[in-house]
């Protein structure tokens, strides 16, 4: 009895180490070997590109591999969602999301992916308030005389966003229904096109966030008139709310890593954690500094709630 009792045990040590041996992958630890790609489904210039292009230089020393930008513009932001959402899962593909492709273009139009189930949200970035902007010498003086034009005639006011269906358009089509007025809309594919074409005159105003501004305001080429979030700006104190306005509007552009869905639990903390170090370096806090980017940082489980909820948000008030 006490050999076969010593035999059984040999036998179990050997299965459990067996066992160990064939634990799943996503249960070891994972370092990438190759290169990591972040698509931006918007042209250059635009705050999801110099997002993906921070972060990836913030990353340098803390990611061992190299991390890749690539511009995949068109149709708000969808194109770079779906080719993210049919990459592998295996951590080399992610894309910048939780803007217009996550949370506004499904609510326009049928898509290849699921904006609330295709994606592994890695971690969130930034909330981005959506501000309407109009040229400094436009006759504008305000967004009240903006809307009385507008209520003057129909398309007599024309905007400019970052594309069809994407958060911008929908913010557009929530202020027309909330204030009684029918816009022009004028959609680009990034914002760096929307404002280059507010400044030459092409639209009377344009969507953006504050970051794709700064340097136009700055430079006193842009001037912001309203923004669409529950509070004012610290950057930008003298420019009021809609909601002080009179017409209630809160819809910001969120900001973030997301990977196609399925992605192992192990490559998202690794990912998580070594973009969360980038976000603490010298070189991402000039950014944010500089740019005026508004950092609102949330773990991927938050933030994929976040997503859903903005997601149906736009789909109600739409609706209405």
């Amino acid at each position: 009895m006490t050999i076969r009792r010593a035999v059984l045990t040999r036998r179990q040590a050997t299965l459990a180490l067996l066992a160990a041996t064939a634990a799943p992958a996503w249960a070891q630890e994972w370092t990438p070997t190759q290169p990591i790609t972040i698509l931006v489904g918007f042209a250059p210039g635009g705050s999801a590109d110099q997002i993906a292009r921070q972060l990836s230089f913030a990353a340098k020393g803390i990611i061992p591999v190299p991390v890749v930008v690539v511009n995949k513009a068109g149709a708000a932001g969808a194109i770079a969602a779906q080719a993210t959402a049919e990459a592998k899962p295996d951590g080399y593909t992610l894309f910048v999301g939780g803007g217009s492709e996550t949370t506004s273009v499904g609510n326009h139009k049928p898509l290849a992916y699921d904006p609330r189930k295709s994606f592994t949200p890695v971690i969130k970035v930034s909330r981005a308030p959506s501000i309407l902007a109009v040229r400094a010498d436009s006759k504008f003086a305000d967004m009240k005389a903006l809307l009385a034009e507008a209520k003057a005639g129909a398309e007599k006011v024309s905007y400019g966003s970052t594309g069809e269906g994407g958060i911008f358009h929908s913010t557009g089509l929530v202020l027309e229904k909330q204030a009684g007025v029918k816009l022009l809309h004028v959609p680009y594919k990034g914002a760096a096109d929307s404002m280059t074409a507010l400044l030459g005159g092409q639209v009377d105003s344009a969507f953006g966030a504050y970051e794709e501004m700064k340097a136009m305001i700055d430079a006193g080429r842009v001037r912001p008139i309203a923004l669409f979030s529950r509070t004012r700006l610290p950057a930008l104190p003298n420019v009021p709310t809609m909601s002080e306005l009179g017409v209630p509007i809160v819809l910001d552009n969120m900001k973030g890593l997301m990977g196609p869905a399925g992605m192992p639990p192990q490559v998202v903390r690794y990912l998580h954690d070594h973009f969360r170090k980038a976000m603490q370096t010298p070189a991402w806090k000039d950014y944010v500094a500089k740019s005026g980017l508004t950092e609102d940082y949330a773990e991927g489980p938050a933030f994929q709630k976040e997503i859903v909820e903005a997601y149906e948000l736009i789909g109600k008030a739409i609706a209405k």
